[in-house]
C-alpha cells in the first residue's frame, strides 16, 4: 500500500503550491493507490481513473468528507452499496472477507 500523506500540514502545503483542482485530483489518486487500485469491496484491481470513492458513511446520513471516510470502489459496487450500512451491505454481498479489515483500520 502507498501511504497517504501523514498528517494534513503535508496536504495543506500541496494546496498552497497548487491549484485546487490538481490537489484534489492527487489527494483522489493517492487514496486510490493507497489501496493499491483496488475496489475495497469486490477486491478487483482496476485503472484509477475506473474507480470511484466511496463515502464509507454515506454523506445523508451524516458521513464526512475525510480521507479516512474515502475509500475506492468500482462503479458497480459503489451504486450496488449506496447509503446502506458498508459491513452490512458487504456481508450480504460477498460474506466475510478480509477486507472489511482493511475498511476498519482505515476508518478507525
Amino acid at each position: 500500500m502507498t501511504p497517504l500523506l501523514p498528517t494534513p500540514e503535508h496536504y495543506l502545503h500541496n494546496l498552497i503550491t497548487m491549484t485546487s483542482s490538481e490537489a484534489k485530483r492527487l489527494h483522489r489518486r493517492a487514496i486510490k493507490e493507497h489501496f493499491n487500485c483496488q475496489c475495497v469491496y469486490c477486491g478487483l484491481t482496476y485503472e484509477p481513473e475506473q474507480l470511484t470513492l466511496d463515502h464509507v458513511r454515506p454523506r445523508c446520513l451524516g458521513g464526512p468528507t475525510l480521507t479516512s471516510n474515502l475509500v475506492p470502489s468500482c462503479k458497480k459496487c459503489n451504486q450496488a452499496k449506496g447509503s446502506n450500512n458498508w459491513l452490512q451491505w458487504m456481508r450480504q454481498t460477498f460474506g466475510p472477507t478480509s477486507r472489511e479489515q482493511l475498511i476498519l483500520q482505515h476508518i478507525n
